[in-house]
């Protein structure tokens, strides 16, 4: 092995962002990383380990690095006392599978050290403590158009358990008007944060919840944020969707749709011009809602796992 793996310091800055910014240069819903953007984004947080940042150098040039973490599920229906191990971040060159490989290995082997038997890859499963709203909007998973990345992790034994598909538009101008049903209100305010891992997985950004009642009642919800580092790559800000739903019995009257054209409305007064959000790749009902307005395809994306319970099974 001609490079050698070492701990994250504040040396290897410069090179993590250089190797992030030139390998991310194709993809307009990443956004340039800078040094004070990953000590903002990554080092302060309170659940920042840098044992699970390894780096890989050659020649004192970074040709590589990983991301791995044990940290609290960041959004409301998780447990702030449960910290979950997982690899949130990978980077390296196409040409370099090698390199993958073993900063995948070495990752794996650093999560294993906190004794769950679980492990996540580029997943939603348990929200996102890092690089939300830089990477893809307010989701940070793995594009299956990074297929060198897809790659590490298939050889690293990450078997893919979640698949989404991420939709974008440009807001040429502001949609037009659909108010919501008869006896419907619509109410936006800043979003409640349930506890302190997701108010910090939100640092530096200012989440919006548009919210329908009738009554009294909370019939649906969507919930949006404004990502102003993305007019680096797209030329202005872009709006994220990060969550949407309307009660089952209160489906197919046009409550969704009514939401999603009042914080599209709102994100273009705030300067937006494009729009983005990502869904299940199974949740058809919600894709046609967003292509009502818009929204195509734009990538796949893939979260992973790796269970080691089941290799203790097949021992």
């Amino acid at each position: 092995m001609g490079f050698r793996i070492e701990t994250y310091a504040r040396q290897h800055l410069e090179g993590i962002t250089s190797l992030y910014n030139a390998e991310t240069a194709s993809e307009p819903y990443i956004a340039p990383l800078t040094p004070e953007r990953l000590i903002q984004y990554v080092e302060r947080k309170t659940y920042f380990d840098p044992a699970g940042l390894l780096v890989a150098i050659e020649s004192s040039t970074v040709i590589g690095w990983v991301h791995a973490c044990v940290a609290p599920g960041s959004e409301p229906r998780h447990d702030p006392g449960e910290p979950v191990a997982r690899i949130r971040m990978l980077i390296y060159p196409a040409s370099r599978l090698e390199v993958g490989r073993v900063l995948v290995s070495e990752a794996t082997d650093w999560l294993r050290r906190s004794g769950q038997k679980v492990l996540l890859a580029m997943h939603s499963q348990a929200g996102y403590p890092f690089y939300r709203g830089l990477w893809l909007g307010s989701e940070p998973k793995c594009p299956a158009t990074m297929a060198h990345l897809q790659l590490a992790l298939e050889v690293g034994g990450y078997k893919t358990t979640l698949e989404s598909a991420v939709m974008a538009t440009e807001i040429a101008a502001a949609p037009g008007a659909i108010p919501p049903p008869r006896g419907i209100e619509l109410i936006e305010a800043p979003a409640e944060m349930a506890h302190e891992p997701m108010r910090e997985s939100w640092d530096g950004f200012e989440p919006i919840r548009v919210r329908a009642y009738s009554g009294g009642q909370e019939l649906g919800s969507l919930g949006w944020v404004l990502l102003p580092q993305l007019a680096e790559r797209l030329g202005a800000p872009c709006m994220s969707i990060w969550s949407m739903g309307v009660k089952a019995e209160h489906r197919r009257r046009g409550i969704a749709t009514a939401m999603l054209v009042r914080a599209m409305s709102q994100a273009r007064s705030q300067g937006a011009r494009f729009a983005l959000v990502s869904t299940q790749l199974w949740n058809a009902p919600a894709h046609a809602t967003y292509a009502k307005l818009g929204f195509t395809p734009y990538c796949v994306t893939v979260g992973r796992t790796l269970d080691l319970w089941a290799g203790e099974r097949d021992t």
